[in-house]
């Protein structure tokens, strides 16, 4: 892509995918539950997390205490139409896992396939 802040890796994507699907916040702990299906570990979960602030395809929205510690909770700072119009705008060779979007037309295509 042109634009390198709107490229997600395949992971990256997951874990955005994860967060659009919530219907609230999620905290690094609560990611971590949620995440059966995937290999992440908690090293790494906190290396997507600080690349994806960097991108600001995520944002801090909030703390919560867990016993005497407090974490973060995140939020997607881009919708995935938003995410999806980058990609397509930016016509780069992309990863994704095939984001389905709304086209103006009403058809629905996928962006990216590998």
């Amino acid at each position: 892509m042109t634009n390198p802040r709107y490229h997600l890796t395949t992971r990256e994507e997951e874990l955005m995918e994860m967060l659009w699907e919530s219907d609230k916040p999620l905290t690094s702990v609560e990611m971590l539950e949620l995440s059966d299906g995937y290999s992440w570990k908690d090293n790494y979960l906190h290396i997507m997390l600080r690349s994806l602030l960097k991108k600001e395809a995520i944002r801090v929205c909030g703390t919560v205490q867990y016993g005497t510690q407090y974490a973060r909770q995140f939020e997607p700072a881009i919708t995935k139409e938003e995410y999806a119009a980058k990609l397509i705008a930016g016509k780069g060779t992309v990863h994704t896992q095939g984001i389905k979007v709304m086209l103006t037309d009403g058809r629905v295509g996928r962006v990216g396939t590998g």
